[in-house]
């Protein structure tokens, strides 16, 4: 090898840069070829879930989300629940009490933040994005959580959160994408309401909202909110309606389900 490579290989190394990783091809570029490999085009596939999940995987979404709505920018987004994780996986969780592979992770995530149907683990869906995840991870080491994974967790403030407090922040700060009533609009997803996550997902945890949404929220100024805000508006959103947790049983959500189908056909409003 020459000197130079050797050099450029140094600086790489120093950086925390994988030469796999750089030498990966974009998603643009995937997308260019003209012909893919099974595995390509399954990572392209995977991609187009994340990015547009009511269009291509309708058949076990159920609520107004994408997985990016949570994963940001497709789970490239540090701090912002990145994908590149597939080097931790399998893992113990406690949310369902068995180890869990990465395809049971992203059938989970259908089921409560997507609030819709656990998909088969065979299904075309959960391999493509699967695949997708794989392809962010390269580079990564296995076994080690990649820099900037999950959420930050925010230091305690010394008082608890208070939503009085939280929904002036959210007028202030946050309605003006989100909505009055938390509906979102387009892209912008909706914080509460029958089509945002269920009671059973992650981001349903004032913790854990509260971390993503000081590192993340309002974008374009993120951080500008104080620890204190964030856990405020974090505890304001979780207190609003939101689909039931599935583990509260099957007669809530079949009753969920219909109502919520029956407010699109007659035109009312979810709550």
């Amino acid at each position: 090898m020459k000197r130079e490579s050797l050099a450029i290989l140094g600086i790489l190394v120093l950086l925390g840069c994988s030469p796999a990783a750089l030498a990966r091809p974009t998603i643009e570029e995937l997308k260019a070829r003209a012909v893919l490999d099974d595995y390509e085009s399954n990572v392209v596939f995977g991609y187009n879930i994340v990015m547009e999940t009511n269009r291509y995987a309708a058949r076990y979404a159920g609520n107004g989300l994408s997985c990016t709505s949570c994963h940001l920018k497709g789970g490239t987004q540090p701090d912002g629940f990145p994908l590149n994780v597939a080097g931790v996986y399998p893992k113990w969780r406690s949310k369902n009490g068995v180890r869990n592979g990465i395809g049971l992770r992203i059938r989970d995530c259908f089921l409560y933040s997507l609030n819709g149907v656990m998909p088969p683990e065979e299904s075309a869906e959960v391999q493509a994005v699967a695949a997708y995840i794989n392809y962010l991870s390269e580079g990564e080491v296995i076994g080690r959580p990649p820099k900037g994974w999950g959420v930050p967790t925010l230091p305690d403030t010394g008082a608890d959160p208070n939503p009085p407090r939280g929904e002036v922040v959210y007028k202030r700060e946050c309605a003006v994408c989100h909505g009055a009533n938390g509906e979102g609009s387009g892209p912008i997803p909706p914080v509460w309401g029958l089509n945002s996550y269920s009671a059973g997902a992650g981001l349903n945890s004032v913790q854990r909202l509260a971390g993503f949404i000081w590192a993340n929220m309002p974008m374009g100024k993120e951080r500008s909110l104080t620890h204190q805000e964030a856990l405020d508006v974090a505890a304001f959103l979780n207190l609003q309606h939101r689909p039931f947790d599935p583990r509260d049983g099957l007669l809530k959500k079949l009753a969920e389900r219909i109502y919520h189908r029956l407010s699109g056909i007659t035109g009312k409003a979810s709550p």
